[in-house]
């Protein structure tokens, strides 16, 4: 299904009978939705001198709950497309560059995207991943380039709670002398958000070749790993200017963890054990 189409088909929709207002607001949007995806009601009202009400009508006559629930429509595929420097220009438009405005925004930006999170949490979705995660052998973690840092994360804290892990957070040749070792029943955990790194999506379709399961953490049904994975849990990751926001994806890798630990506790335990043991003996802490 070709969504940008058919979302751009419902904008001029002749059978809505649009007036003149909301014919402008069509033909603007078609034109400008990149920018539209970093600005509020209100900044579309002062471009076009058009009352909010009218926007919020039109909006409504297309068949949105209102301006978020449409602009988030628009970020789904807008965001994919968004180079780094589209991010940096739009996002000046809402951005007063003072210390409190700075700290406020991008702190409610997270909050934002954990809320969404809590009210959005796809739980049958949830469960799936964490049951093939509870079966498999192995872990087979991909991320590559910003989602690299939630790979590495990955690796470390499963491995902590005794799930053997290995992550591969580039496209480099020398990752795949490993194949052969990985159990064939391995799941591949995979990672990415718009703009969908290439190197992710080849080294998953690699996996995918060789039928191995996937399941993957994106931002959107629209990404680029979804037709790739047996399994998909999106979450909100909205960033301010060209920053990547963490706060949403170590959350669910953290709600993994701890009902993992929990549902294996004597297992969890004998592991901690050994690893302050270890930890102790090699003085890793002060």
């Amino acid at each position: 299904m070709d969504y940008k189409k058919d979302f751009f088909d419902r904008l001029s929709d002749n059978s809505l009978n649009l007036n003149n207002y909301e014919l402008i607001l069509a033909e603007y949007i078609k034109n400008n939705y990149k920018k539209i995806s970093f600005l509020d009601l209100t900044d579309v009202s002062k471009i076009l001198s058009i009352e909010t009400s009218i926007i919020e009508a039109y909006i409504s006559k297309i068949g949105y709950n209102d301006f978020e629930d449409f602009r988030n429509i628009i970020r789904d595929f807008a965001m994919s497309e968004l180079s780094s420097t589209d991010r940096f220009e739009f996002s000046l438009i809402n951005i007063n560059p003072k210390i409190n405005n700075i700290k406020n925004l991008v702190i409610k930006k997270e909050i934002s995207n954990l809320n969404k999170l809590m009210e959005n949490f796809d739980e049958s979705s949830f469960y799936s991943i964490l049951e093939e995660i509870i079966k498999a052998p192995e872990i087979i973690v991909v991320g590559t380039r910003s989602s690299s840092i939630i790979a590495i994360y990955v690796e470390h804290i499963f491995n902590r709670i005794r799930k053997k892990t290995t992550k591969i957070i580039s496209g480099a040749t020398e990752n795949f002398d490993k194949f052969p070792l990985f159990d064939g029943n391995a799941l591949v955990l995979a990672i990415g958000f718009a703009r969908y790194p290439k190197e992710t999506i080849r080294i998953v379709n690699f996996f995918k070749k060789y039928n191995y399961k996937i399941v993957s953490i994106t931002d959107s049904v629209m990404s680029a790993l979804t037709p790739l994975s047996d399994i998909v849990f999106t979450i909100p990751c909205e960033s301010v200017s060209i920053t990547d926001f963490y706060a949403t994806p170590i959350s669910v890798i953290n709600i993994i963890v701890v009902l993992l630990s929990q549902i294996d506790k004597e297992g969890s335990v004998s592991y901690l054990n050994k690893f302050e043991d270890i930890a102790k003996d090699y003085g890793f802490y002060f």
